[in-house]
This record gives C-alpha cells, structure tokens and sequence, in this order.
C-alpha cells in the first residue's frame, strides 16, 4: 500500500492507513456508480474519501509506470489549486493499492467542502432572479482560465457556491481530469460545455465572460454554443436509447 498524507493531517495516519479496510463501514455512502464517495466525520471534522473503480487492464499498466493515477492526480492538483488561490478542499491523503504489481484500487480523501449548493441548479430554470450567481460564476472562470486551469469535466455537479457576506464563493471538484496550460478562446470557451445543459443560462454566462475578457460577447456566445449543443444532443440521444431498451 502507497500512503500520502499531508503534513497538516499526521494525526489522521492511523485512521489512513486502515481506510481501504475500513472504506465500505466508513460514514454514508453519498454516491455510488463508476466510483464512490462516502462522507465521514472525525474529531468534529467531516470529510470525503472517493474509492475510485479499478482501471481497465491497459489503464492498470500505464498508471503503474508511465503517469500517475486519478488519486494521485486528484491530490496534487488540489494542492495545485489552493497554493494559486482558487478553492477547493483540502487535500488530506491518497492511498494506492497494488495486485499483481498493478495499480488496483485507490483513495482519495479531503475535507468535506460546507457549499451548500451545487451549479446543477442551472440545469433549467433559466437566468430571472439569478443573476448574481451567474455573474459571479463568469468572474470565477475568468480567474480560472487566466491562471491556465483547464477543468476538463467542468460540470455542474463539480461546482458548489455559496454567499457569505454579499460575496458569492465557489469551489471546484473531481480534479483529476485537469490541465494547466495557457488556454486560447477556443478552449476557454468549450469549458462551458458541460456546467448547464440550459442554453439561456449559458448564453448569459459566456456572454457575461466575454465582456470581462474584453471579448465580443455576441461573437463569443455562438462560438461556445456550437460545442454546447453537439453535447447535449448526443447525451439526448444516448438518454433516449437507454430508455428505449428499458422498455
């Protein structure tokens, strides 16, 4: 077993050392498909470990030897984010596990973030009321982008916000699909693909964003419109066929 633990976390070793035992009597299960998440809490603390699935065979070989695998990523570009200022929780441990001289199975546990809200909320309603939120969230991946943060699953359900004193404070997840890297327009504005499957919302959103940048919003709306809308048919149709074959 490979165990990394922050420094700040030395007094949570031994409970980490026993987690991929512990894991399936840990806490609540929150989510459960291709990976899980379970919420636990420790001395007065909440946090969240994901129990990623085991890779296929040829993902096995390449996560041993040739790039590090989801925990690790997931880890070190926590720690990545928070030292350029952009929120996300912190960071406690990753843990890997080895069969056969392979990678197996693998950990990846932080703190448990107190964001109330999720952007799936955006998901339809449109934008009356909100626009606040969506203004603030347009500033946010400015500050991402400008920074060279390219969170390759962007979505709403990776994005939590909530208000404290006026301010509106977001904060990110699922890390381990990311590149740092100086994004151009079109990168930038392919990102907001996946947050909001609402056209309305994107619309106000992209073109909030392409007034920080000093972009034409107009011209910049329909460009990320293109990539937004060949997504969201092809999720229609696969929804559809998987409906068809229930019935």
């Amino acid at each position: 077993m490979k165990l990394v633990l922050n420094p700040s976390y030395r007094r949570l070793e031994k409970l980490m050392e026993t987690l991929p035992l512990s894991f399936p009597m840990l806490g609540e299960c929150i989510y459960k498909a291709r990976n899980e998440l379970r919420k636990f809490s420790y001395e007065g603390k909440d946090y969240v470990v994901k129990n990623y699935k085991v890779p296929i065979f040829i993902n096995r070989i390449a996560y041993t030897f040739f790039r590090p695998g989801k925990a690790q990523r997931a880890y070190e570009y926590a720690l990545k984010l928070r030292a350029m200022g952009i929120e996300t929780p912190e960071p406690v441990a990753y843990i890997e596990m080895k069969q056969g001289g392979l990678l197996c199975h693998s950990y990846f546990v932080s703190e448990c973030c107190p964001y109330p809200h999720l952007m799936r909320e955006f998901d339809n309603g449109g934008v009356a009321g909100r626009e606040a939120v969506l203004k603030a969230f347009a500033a946010f991946t400015v500050n991402l982008h400008e920074k060279g943060v390219f969170h390759l699953d962007y979505s709403s359900g990776n994005i939590l916000f909530d208000r404290y004193d006026g301010d509106i404070r977001f904060s990110i997840l699922d890390l381990n699909r990311m590149r740092f890297v100086p994004m151009t327009p079109k990168m930038c504005l392919s990102n907001f693909t996946r947050f909001s499957r609402d056209e309305e919302v994107v619309r106000y959103v992209v073109a909030e964003y392409a007034r920080l940048r000093g972009w034409d919003p107009e011209v910049s709306v329909e460009a990320a419109l293109v990539p937004h809308r060949k997504f969201w048919s092809h999720i229609a149709r696969r929804d559809a066929r998987r409906d068809a074959r229930r019935h």
